[in-house]
């Protein structure tokens, strides 16, 4: 006979008398024999069932954990899309923003005939400052038309085809505007300068200017209509040396921004 028989038949056998020393009232006997087959028991059953319990909570932990790794991915997963979802809905928010500025700004400025264009791409050199909207010959625009948005000028069309247009930006070294600064009516030449910053030309040293005025189109030359918010005077330079003082401008409109514009139109014969 084996020695796992030998066990089994040992364990059985000890069980059975448990068994019957419970059945006849004398388990709690204190007697030496009682004692070691109780002992014995115990640790024989300790050492049998020991690895299966291991085994058993090892399994359950490891269902656990790849229940667990499924359920965050899963959350994961959720959160990812609910952030998309976020910003989804806050460029809708910025989109209807925007065009409710755009609207109201039309409703304001029913005198003028307005097209509204979108940006198409933008020239980012330190070269040209100029950007391409998706309306063109077709759509009204011309060469020299104004180009504004909701805050104020963003440049005229230099050139156009059916249906696209190149504008030239404030903010490029070519561009040059009449302009007025609003509260002390003194005139000079809005410039660019390359840079975020405009330029306003030929203002005397002896002229009223600070910083914070509103300069604004003079409607000088026919190009830009009167009264078009250009920006505010930034700083204000004098030199006794000098005739004219140097005033800088910061643009109404952030140039790396725009998205929808408007063309200011007249009343002409759209050829294609």
């Amino acid at each position: 006979m084996g020695r796992s028989n030998t066990r089994v038949i040992f364990l059985v056998a000890a069980v059975a008398l448990i068994l019957v020393l419970i059945s006849l009232g004398q388990y709690g006997s204190s007697s030496a024999g009682i004692s070691y087959v109780r002992e014995g028991y115990y640790v024989f059953e300790k050492v049998v069932t020991a690895p299966f319990t291991f085994m058993a909570n090892l399994w359950k932990d490891y269902v656990l954990l790849v229940d667990t790794h499924r359920d965050n991915k899963q959350l994961s997963k959720q959160v990812a899309e609910m952030r998309v979802q976020c910003m989804t809905l806050e460029e809708l928010r910025s989109e209807n923003e925007r065009l409710r500025a755009m609207l109201d700004f039309k409703d304001v400025h029913k005198a003028f005939k307005l097209y509204p264009a979108s940006l198409l791409t933008q020239d980012i050199t330190l070269v040209f400052k100029t950007a391409i909207i998706d309306r063109g010959s077709r759509s009204g625009f011309f060469i020299n038309m104004p180009v504004v948005n909701p805050l104020g000028v963003v440049g005229r069309v230099i050139a156009a085809s059916p249906h696209t247009s190149q504008v030239l930006l404030i903010t490029d070294p070519n561009s040059a505007i009449p302009a007025i600064i609003e509260s002390s009516r003194v005139k000079g030449i809005v410039k660019g300068t390359g840079s975020n910053i405009l330029s306003l030309e030929y203002v005397r040293m002896d002229d009223e200017v600070q910083v914070g005025d509103c300069v604004i189109t003079s409607g000088l030359l026919g190009i830009f209509p009167k009264g078009l918010k250009i920006g505010y005077v930034q700083e204000v330079r004098k030199d006794e040396r000098k005739i004219f003082a140097e005033v800088l401008v910061k643009p109404c409109v952030a140039m790396e921004k725009i998205e929808g514009v408007f063309g200011i139109g007249r009343d002409v014969a759209i050829t294609d």
